[in-house]
């Protein structure tokens, strides 16, 4: 039986060899979709055989983008209102380095405030609701 030929060719990136594969896997599996795994090529680029360009690649990401564990406690406390000076006392640091690790958050999420930042946090599965 022949397989129509496919008419998006995707490439999955992931730096975990098993989830780049458990990904291709499934998506290989639709129909009309030819798979590439841990491909170099970005949507537009011309493949060194000259094939099909992709149209989509899936690049999986963690959900904490490089967040340190004091971060991750930080976000927390964010996410119970806490304000500097309230996260300062809470980890034993001053309100000055509880600053620091705010604005490294909003940095880090790419959030413009700290009502963001818990959305983010929450919509990345970071902290529970």
């Amino acid at each position: 039986m022949n397989r129509p030929r496919p008419r998006a060719r995707v490439v999955v990136r992931a730096r975990d060899p098993l989830l780049r594969s458990l990904i291709a896997e499934r998506l290989s599996g639709l129909e009309e979709i030819a798979v590439q795994e841990d491909g170099a090529r970005t949507p537009g680029a011309r493949g060194e055989d000259g094939g099909m360009e992709a149209d989509a690649v899936v690049e999986v990401m963690s959900a904490a983008p490089g967040l340190t564990p004091r971060e991750m406690e930080v976000l927390g406390l964010l996410a119970d209102g806490l304000a500097n000076k309230e996260i300062g006392a809470r980890l034993g640091i001053s309100a000055h380095t509880a600053k620091f690790h705010v604005e490294s958050l909003l940095r880090k999420l790419d959030a413009a405030n700290r009502a963001e930042a818990v959305r983010e946090g929450i919509g990345r599965g970071l902290i529970g609701v």
